[in-house]
């Protein structure tokens, strides 16, 4: 299966982030969407420092972002993505920018893409059952 084999499940929710207050935002709505799908309180934790780190990346850019929440399935596996259009990285190497992610994030969540082009979106995930 692959990324593209995803299917969205509830929550879904979105956070704009436009200043500083945001990062809290999204922080704390990254953990009330794990605790929606059954997350236990250690990976909310995480999940809301990945949320945070992105918000805080975004916000650099100087442009409104939305940040997007959603539960996923993959297979057997369920899971929280948070995600970010990142159009600022649209001539920048994918595997430098997962490079970059994965030195700031790697540790809170599974998996981190960057996937398509124009423009290119920050995919953050965290599986809640085993891969």
């Amino acid at each position: 299966m692959g990324k593209d084999d995803y299917v969205v499940i509830p929550p879904v929710l979105v956070v704009a982030v436009e200043d500083s207050m945001d990062i809290m935002i999204a922080r704390d709505t990254a953990r009330r969407a794990a605790a929606l799908l059954g997350f236990a309180p250690a990976f909310r934790a995480q999940l809301a420092g990945a949320a945070g780190a992105l918000a805080e990346l975004v916000l650099k850019t100087g442009s409104p972002h939305e940040i997007d929440y959603n539960g996923v399935q993959l297979g057997g596996k369920v899971g929280i993505q948070v995600s970010c259009e990142a159009m600022w990285l649209a001539e920048v190497s994918s595997s430098n920018v997962e490079m970059a992610l994965r030195a700031k994030m790697g540790d809170l969540v599974d998996d981190i893409e960057l996937r398509g082009e124009s423009p290119p979106t920050i995919a953050l995930t965290m599986w809640l059952t085993a891969p």
